[in-house]
Formats: C-alpha cells, structure tokens, sequence
C-alpha cells in the first residue's frame, strides 16, 4: 500500500520472493478511478489507497489512476535503483492508444538544476515578468530544481505541429522520501493520440512505456568531467545531475574509461518497461 512509503518499501521483499516467471505473462494493469484531481508534488499521500506493482525487470514499483481528464502515474525507485543516470536522461513515458507499443509520441521528463539566473531566463521566456525585487529574492538561492515536460514527436514522419497554445500540459515532480525517490506525473488524456487525435476516454485500452537510464556519449561525458574532480557535473543538452558519481573501479584518475567500464556498472544501466493499461471508468 502507499499509505505509509515504509510500508510501500518493505512490500518490495516479499513482491521479490515470487519467480520473475509469475510476471513473464502479459496482463492488463487496471488504472483506479480518482474522484479528485491528484496534487503532483513528488510524494505519496494521494496513493494511500492504490496497491503497488512491481515491474519485475527494472525492480520500479508503480501504480495508475485517472479521471475524466487525466491519467496519473507513481513510480517508485528503491536503493541502487534510484542511483543510475536518470538525472541526466530523465525518464520517457510512451503513450500509444489502443494495444500496440509505440514510441513515435509521449514525453520526456526531466529534472534539471539550474542556477538563479537560468531559472529567471526561463521563466521571462515564458512570458512571466519579474520585477528586480523578485529576481534578486531568487538570486538569494545558488540553484533550483526545475522540472520540464517535452513531448516526444515521431522520428520518420514529418515534423508534426505542436500542440495549440491552450492545450493541457503533461506535468511531473520528482522527491526523495527515506530510501526512496518518488516520481509523479499527471498526461491529460487529450494527449494520449498522435497529433490531430481526440485523446483517449475513460475505460479505453492505454499501451504505456518507461525508459530511463543508460549511457550516451554526452552522459559519459559529464560522469567524466565528475571524476576530473571538478566538484560538479557539466551540465549538458540532456540536462544535470547533482548525485556525484564517483569513480569506483578503484583504478582512479579522471582520464581513462569507456563504454565497457560503465556498462559494467549497475548504476548506468537502461532500464525500460511496457504496461497494457486499461483506464478505469468514470465513477467506477
């Protein structure tokens, strides 16, 4: 249960003990009907009465719920799961409506930290002004967390135009609670559909993916420029990472390395999974 988030992770053990053959077999996760809209805050208290489901491959517990509107999601990573290199790659979320996986549409969901002068930029570039007092009480913090949803557009189509400017926007935030890391996000259903669709009902078929993790040439080099010993990560097009990863093979120095060594690592592996969704119905 999500009711308490240690309760949440100790069910983790005895969801273990089972053979990962018991969830070889594809089935339909049944998304829970919400009366209220959820508050996407990066915790748990709106998930008290939903039971995990733990994906047996990448270990990430999660559970669904929608209304009229929208579909939420909680995902949950535990321990060394919630130490790979997401904060450089954030997480993809596929949404294909129907039964076929796809991943020509969705989003990608990033946790990035920027400074107080990136954080006034971006917040002017979407049209908000901030008068000087406001920005000096934001420069009063080096850096902020700042969270982004960008959709995901087909790789072989044509440009496809974006959503109109009054569309729902998709969004997510990301907290460590104890052990854990809560990720929530909030997709309007109007936006499950290619480009041009109506979105998706209530009590529809949902096929729904997660991708998170692994090495790029651009990830590698940031971990890189960590094991220099600059103290911080470089910040790339993908976004950064404040969790510091060190180097561990025990042969030091900030030099050498290559893909080999990092796919060795636990902490740089991709980890992905499909769910077959079905929505829950309104009132159900």
């Amino acid at each position: 249960m999500f009711r308490k988030l240690s309760v949440f992770i100790l069910s983790l053990a005895a969801l273990l003990a089972f053979s990962a053959s018991a969830f070889s077999m594809e089935k339909v996760v049944e998304s829970q009907w919400t009366p209220r809209p959820i508050m996407i805050d990066g915790a748990s208290q709106d998930w008290d009465d939903a039971t995990p489901i733990l994906d047996a491959g990448s270990k990430a517990k999660y559970a669904l719920k929608n209304d009229g509107r929208n579909l939420y999601i909680i995902l949950v990573l535990t321990g060394d799961l919630s130490k790979t290199t997401i904060d450089y790659t954030g997480i993809q979320i596929f949404l294909t409506a129907g039964e076929k996986k796809s991943k020509d549409f969705g989003f990608l969901f990033l946790k990035k930290q920027v400074t107080a002068d990136e954080l006034i930029a971006s917040l002017e570039k979407k049209g908000q002004a901030l008068s000087e007092e406001r920005k000096a009480e934001i420069r009063k913090q080096k850096t902020y967390a700042q969270f982004s949803e960008e959709p995901i557009r087909p790789k072989k189509a044509a440009a496809a135009p974006g959503p109109a400017a009054d569309a729902e926007q998709p969004v997510f935030r990301a907290a460590a609670q104890g052990a854990a890391t809560i990720y929530e996000f909030k997709i309007p259903l109007s936006r499950i559909n290619p480009p041009g669709g109506a979105g998706v009902e209530p009590g529809q078929s949902v096929m729904v993916g997660f991708e998170w993790g692994g090495m790029t040439k651009e990830t590698m080099k940031d971990v890189m420029a960590a094991r220099a010993g600059s103290g911080s990560v470089a910040r790339q097009s993908q976004g950064s990472s404040d969790s510091g990863f060190s180097d561990t093979s025990g042969e030091g120095g900030g030099g050498g390395g290559d893909f080999a060594d990092f796919n060795r690592d636990p902490r740089y592996k991709k980890h992905s999974f499909w769910v077959a969704a079905k929505l829950a119905a309104q009132g159900s």
